[in-house]
């Protein structure tokens, strides 16, 4: 939301500049490639937080499903394992003494094929 005002304040700010003649043609090309690639980080960073977030909740769904995940080469179930969402991790439930202590980052995690 704040990258939007910023560009909105930009564009009005050029265009007032622009009506005063203080702004040359190419300070207005200048202008327009940074408002160009300011936009074009926002898209990208989107697209790639989307990715992420969809990794995420197929995960997430496979885990409440009861299949097992891939997490540093070791399986993870909810037969084991809790999910924590609050740091997107799967922890060893209590009750599993050999597993006791184990902690996987859902970054680290993928689905079984």
């Amino acid at each position: 939301m704040q990258i939007i005002l910023g560009v909105i304040f930009l564009i009005i700010l050029v265009a007032l500049l622009s009506q005063a003649n203080i702004l040359t043609s190419r300070g207005k090309s200048v202008i327009f490639a940074i408002l160009m690639m300011i936009v074009s980080s926002a898209i990208l960073y989107e697209f790639m937080f989307s990715k992420k977030e969809e990794k995420n909740r197929t995960i997430i769904n496979a885990f409440n499903q009861g299949k097992s995940i891939i997490c540093l080469e070791k399986t993870v179930s909810n037969q084991d394992y809790n999910l924590e969402l609050g740091t997107l991790s799967f922890m060893a439930k209590p009750d599993k003494i050999d597993i006791a202590g184990t902690i996987y980052s859902m970054k680290d995690c993928k689905l079984q094929e």
